[in-house]
């Protein structure tokens, strides 16, 4: 398949089977493909080996061990539980600090953090604006009892390097809270994880892997990934 370096000017952001994937003005059409393919095929590939209900945190280390096969190097990670005063919190304010935290790991400085963790905020509210990835992000997580739901980040910076900053959280998820999965939900209904990595793409490695992770998912790639606009 041949190469997109189409620079795109604008920020979008993508439903990658139970995440969200937010990329910032300025990054190639092409990076922003590698990192949906590879973030589809590290989360498929985990969930074949642990199960995120009682493994949250062997998952969460297999999904960026898979990344980092793909080309996207670890740079920081935390796992950790989540502690939170009063019965009811916000996914979404979660979610994004724990995109923050990782993307002052991932590029220091704070226009840079800001940056990432405005576009995890923008991917989060642009969701429910669109019906279609909206429900396509129900149908994936409805499909488990357990939820992974990540949100990354990614960003070129201006040395030409394609970074990444995720956030994710491991809870059960019910079928009659998914609705609002990144709105309130009862924190004392069960106990909620949440990881942080920042993560930095090697272009080398993935191009030697791309076709074969393109055959790999298939169809797959067609049915869990959904752009939207943010």
């Amino acid at each position: 398949m041949s190469e997109n370096n189409e620079v795109l000017s604008i920020d979008s952001a993508a439903v990658v089977e139970s995440s969200l994937v937010a990329f910032g003005a300025g990054m190639s059409l092409q990076s922003r493909n590698d990192a949906k393919n590879a973030y589809l095929f590290a989360t498929l590939a985990t969930n074949k080996l642990f199960d995120p209900t009682t493994q949250g945190e062997a998952w969460f280390n297999q999904f960026l061990k898979v990344m980092q096969d793909c080309g996207w190097v670890t740079a920081h990670r935390t796992y950790e539980k989540e502690t939170t005063s009063g019965q009811s919190i916000k996914l979404s304010n979660v979610v994004v600090k724990a995109v923050q935290a990782a993307a002052a790991a991932a590029v220091p400085g704070a226009p840079a953090v800001a940056v990432l963790g405005d576009l995890a905020r923008k991917a989060i509210g642009g969701l429910p604006e669109s019906d279609q990835a909206f429900s396509l992000f129900k149908r994936n997580v409805n499909q488990k009892t357990a939820a992974v739901v990540g949100v990354a980040s990614c960003i070129e910076t201006a040395d030409g390097e394609v970074v990444m900053a995720l956030g994710a959280i491991q809870r059960r998820a019910c079928a009659h809270d998914v609705d609002v999965l990144f709105f309130d939900w009862d924190s004392a209904s069960s106990e909620t994880y949440k990881g942080t990595a920042a993560l930095s793409f090697n272009k080398v490695i993935y191009d030697r892997l791309r076709s074969r992770i393109e055959q790999q998912l298939g169809d797959r790639a067609l049915s869990k990934i959904l752009d939207y606009e943010i």
